[in-house]
């Protein structure tokens, strides 16, 4: 092969790899997580559906203060649409969630110590609102808007197994 040759080629092998450089790049590219979101632990929890089903889910898990405070504030829209968080708290609780700097619509689940499911509502991303339900509560899984419709996860109907939860 000429010198031409050689130096054609040498050039095609440089802007192949420039593209596989870049498409591995690119799905990083916009991608907004905070030092919190990127600290929390990944695990898989178990929650029996209302087909008795068991479904294995994995989720981040926020069981530090900063953790719970931080949820899915300043994450990029393209990580919550596949991404749960379960917040763990010490002990069952009377508390609220909010939605200020979160971009998308999300179904949060408020579940008892004993992984009863006691509601489900969307929260949609007004920064006024706030999101809990009348009773005690220990976990919240937020999920993408959809989630637990479309797993058939209900409240009453559906439980969490609270020994799949790690502890911290």
């Amino acid at each position: 092969m000429k010198l031409k040759g050689w130096i054609a080629l040498l050039i095609l092998l440089l802007f192949l790899s420039s593209i596989l450089v870049l498409i591995q790049i690119l799905p990083t590219i916009n991608q907004r997580i905070t030092k919190e979101f990127q600290k929390m632990e990944t695990a898989k929890i178990k929650i029996v559906n209302d087909e008795n089903q068991v479904l294995e889910l994995e989720v981040k898990v926020a069981d530090e203060p900063d953790e719970r405070a931080a949820g899915f504030q300043n994450i990029s829209r393209s990580i919550m649409e596949k991404t749960l968080i379960l917040f763990v708290f010490p002990s069952e609780i009377n508390g609220l969630f909010h939605m200020r700097n979160v971009e998308a619509s999300l179904d949060i689940a408020f579940v008892k110590a004993d992984g009863t499911i006691i509601e489900i509502m969307r929260m949609n991303p007004d920064p006024s609102r706030l999101y809990g339900p009348d009773a005690s509560f220990k976990y919240a899984i937020e999920a993408p808007a959809g989630f637990f419709e479309e797993k058939r996860i209900t409240a009453g109907k559906s439980k969490l197994l609270t020994e799949s939860i790690p502890s911290g």
